[in-house]
């Protein structure tokens, strides 16, 4: 077995790191996270269609402050497993495949992967400042679909270096 290089490792831990601190900061700062996420909401009442309407904007409120606890939910979850799978498939691509060239493209792709989560931060973050669907499809269309897609064609590249049989000796 061989190591990948020390940046995709660096890269594996910071994610694994910042997942671990979403954790905590869920568990010890839920009440900050609702009164901030809250006050955000209303710092854009128009993004957020508030009405004046006490009943109407509670709920609306209570909606959104659950999507971007979702969002760092979904980050802290998130960046634990791409972590992970970061160093094992780093791993893998030094141990197995051949070609400088290669492993270097395929380190690029699973280490901008792995960052995917971030994807997350700023779901939770844009549906504050830009109501729901405007930042639910901010997130979706300019972060996480683009990290997403780079692990993928990572994990794709990879299964196709390991499946020609061109090992790395």
């Amino acid at each position: 077995m061989k190591r990948p290089p020390l940046v995709v490792i660096l890269v594996a831990v910071l994610v694994i790191a910042l997942g671990e601190t979403a954790g905590a900061a869920m568990a010890r700062l839920r009440l900050p996270i609702q009164r901030f996420a809250a006050q955000r909401i209303d710092a854009n009442r128009a993004a957020h269609g508030l009405s004046g309407s006490a009943e109407y904007d509670d709920e609306v409120r209570a909606r959104t402050v659950f999507l971007s606890e979702a969002g760092l939910s979904f980050f802290h979850t998130h960046a634990e497993g791409l972590g992970l799978v970061l160093l094992f498939t780093g791993t893998l691509v030094a141990s197995a495949v051949a070609g400088r060239r290669a492993r270097g493209l395929l380190y690029l792709l699973l280490s901008l992967g792995a960052l995917f989560p971030a994807g997350y931060l700023v779901y939770g973050l844009a549906v504050l400042e830009l109501g729901r669907d405007a930042g639910v499809e901010l997130a979706e269309r300019w972060v996480l679909t683009g990290l997403g897609s780079l692990a993928i064609l990572g994990l794709l590249g990879l299964g196709a270096a390991l499946a020609t049989g061109r090992r790395r000796r």
